[in-house]
This record gives structure tokens, C-alpha cells and sequence, in this order.
């Protein structure tokens, strides 16, 4: 993690207690929401960076994709069998779409992909069940052996109440924190957007995400210990 240029002794001060922070989450787990509008590249990037390697520390993988038109192939990619797995959540009211195959996407990966039709609380079985079988097949999930990419919320955010999204999400990272597992959602909304403050308080970090002159920014808001950094290359 590299501070933007121009950075002095103060920006190294802020990047150590940034990467303490770090090690804090990954001991204990976490849920961090990305914002950032219309930057597809920052938010592919930011997802690797948390996802990590599935076949580095025994890592799991579980993709959640809220819109039935997202490709899972380039996030998935280098994900395995048994390591990872993809939940594809098709709405009610986009049923009859996914049905009649307007809106079927291919999965060219070698990882299974399960459909849930309905509403969230479908959803939120799906994913749970996901989770309780990672923890099955390894025998009892390790701090930060499970990573969850849950691309993205704007779909439910325009589907949904703010009340009956704000309980799903409150339910989903409360099970991401049973098994002590690193989860982050994207949500393609600027910092200052009020959905962002409303759904702030269920998540240990908003990390923001910027592009400027051809580069990926990150600048991260951190709940607990209230410290906000600067732009950092990401």
C-alpha cells in the first residue's frame, strides 16, 4: 500500500496504523464496504486485494452476485473446486427474465454456480448454508480463511426498502462474523450518498475508491478506531 505522491513522514505513520488495523481485522474478521461510482477496473482490483489466492493459507471463496447479467468468470478465476463458490441471486421480480434466458449468463469456470430465486431471506439461507459447508469440508474455518465478495448491493438497494435491506445485511455480516471470515461488498455509490450512511454502521471499514490520471485510489473510513486515510494507490 503506497501513499499518493507527496507524502511525507506523517503519511508513513498513517500507513503503519493502517496496516496494524489490518492485522487486527484478519485476526478477528471483518465486513467492508467499497463504494466508488462507475469503475469497474478500482472495484475489480479492490475484490482481488481482499479476495486474495484461494490456494494460498487454505483460503475459501464464496461470490454472491446480486445481478443476473454479471459474468462470474473474471472474479472467479484461479478460484477451485471445493475452495470456491459462486451464489447467483436472481430477484422475484426478474424471475420470468432469468426464466426465459434474457438475462442467462454463461459460467465457463471450473467452480459450481447455484441459483436462488426470491426474496433475500432465500438469499441469506443460501449463503449461510455455503458458509456451514466450508466449514464441514475443512473441518472448522480458520480467521480469515473464509473470503466473501458480495457483488453488488445496488441491485438490492433499488429493489428493496432501506429496512428490509439494512436487516438482511445486518444478518449476513453478523454470520460472516461467526466464523471469523473477511467479507466485502460492493456498492456503486459515491462516499457522501446517503445509502452509504445508512448501511455505514453494519461495516468495520468503507473503503473508497477513486481513479485519477489513469490510477486507482483507495482511501479508507474505519468504524472503530475512527481513523480515515489518505488516498492510497491501490
Amino acid at each position: 500500500m503506497r501513499r499518493e505522491q507527496g507524502s511525507d513522514g506523517p503519511a508513513y505513520e498513517e500507513t503503519t496504523a493502517l496496516v496494524q488495523e489490518l492485522d487486527a481485522l484478519k485476526g478477528r474478521g471483518s465486513n467492508l464496504l467499497v463504494v466508488g461510482s462507475r469503475m469497474p477496473a478500482a472495484h475489480e482490483a479492490a475484490c482481488r486485494q481482499f479476495l486474495g489466492e484461494a490456494a494460498m493459507e487454505a483460503r475459501r471463496q464464496l461470490f454472491v452476485l446480486a445481478d443476473p447479467c454479471t459474468p462470474a468468470t473474471e472474479r472467479i478465476s484461479g478460484g477451485e473446486p471445493g475452495r470456491s463458490a459462486v451464489i447467483r441471486h436472481d430477484a422475484a421480480s426478474r424471475s420470468a427474465a432469468a426464466m426465459s434466458g434474457d438475462a442467462a449468463v454463461p459460467n465457463d469456470t471450473a467452480v459450481p454456480e447455484r441459483r436462488i430465486e426470491g426474496d433475500l431471506g432465500a438469499l441469506g439461507l443460501a449463503v449461510s448454508e455455503a458458509i456451514a459447508e466450508f466449514e464441514v469440508t475443512s473441518g472448522g474455518l480458520s480467521p480469515a480463511e473464509l473470503r466473501l465478495c458480495f457483488d453488488s448491493l445496488t441491485p438490492l438497494i433499488s429493489e428493496h426498502d432501506s429496512e428490509t435491506a439494512f436487516r438482511f445485511l445486518h444478518l449476513l455480516t453478523r454470520r460472516v462474523r461467526t466464523v471469523d471470515g473477511m467479507a466485502h461488498y460492493h456498492l456503486t455509490a459515491e462516499r457522501s450518498n446517503r445509502t452509504v450512511a445508512l448501511l455505514e454502521p453494519l461495516f468495520d471499514a468503507v473503503i473508497e475508491l477513486c481513479l485519477r490520471d489513469d490510477e486507482l485510489y483507495q482511501r479508507w473510513y474505519l468504524r472503530d478506531s475512527g481513523l480515515t486515510t489518505g488516498w492510497l494507490q491501490l
